[in-house]
C-alpha cells in the first residue's frame, strides 16, 4: 500500500476511535470514551509522522509524538491540551492512578473535554 494511502487509512481510524468515544458518552461509558479518545488522537499524529517522515511512530505518548513533527510542520497543536488528555487517559487504563475505580471516577465533563481535544487534533491535522 501505498504511504499515501497508508497516511488516509490512519486518519480514517482515527475518525472511527472519535466517534467510538462520542458513542460511548451516550452509552455513560466515560472511561472508553477517554480510552477511544486517547487513541484517536494517537492514530491522528501517526498519521502526520508517517505522512511526513514516511516511517510508522511507536509509542502512544501524545507529547513524544506531537515533538517529533512539531518543527517539522507549522501545527496549532497545545501541549497543555495533549497533557491533559494523556491524564484522563492514564486515569481510565490504570485503576491504580486514582482512588476509586476508573469507571466510577471519570465524569461526563472530563470525557466531553477529552473528546474536544481529540477532534481539535485531528482537525488540526486533517486542515
Amino acid at each position: 500500500m501505498p504511504v499515501r494511502d497508508e497516511v488516509v487509512s490512519w486518519l480514517e481510524e482515527a475518525r472511527a476511535e472519535l466517534r467510538r468515544a462520542e458513542d460511548s458518552v451516550k452509552l455513560d461509558d466515560y472511561e472508553l470514551a477517554c480510552l477511544a479518545a486517547h487513541r484517536a488522537a494517537e492514530k491522528a499524529l501517526k498519521a502526520l509522522i508517517l505522512h511526513v517522515f514516511g516511517v510508522y511512530a511507536r509509542g502512544h505518548d501524545l507529547l513524544k509524538l506531537y515533538r517529533r513533527v512539531r518543527g517539522r510542520v507549522e501545527i496549532g497543536i497545545s501541549e497543555s491540551s495533549l497533557a491533559k488528555l494523556i491524564e484522563y487517559y492514564a486515569l481510565a487504563r490504570y485503576p491504580s492512578t486514582s482512588p476509586g475505580e476508573p469507571s466510577e471516577e471519570i465524569t461526563k465533563k472530563q470525557a466531553i473535554e477529552a473528546i474536544s481535544i481529540a477532534r481539535s487534533v485531528i482537525d488540526e491535522i486533517t486542515r
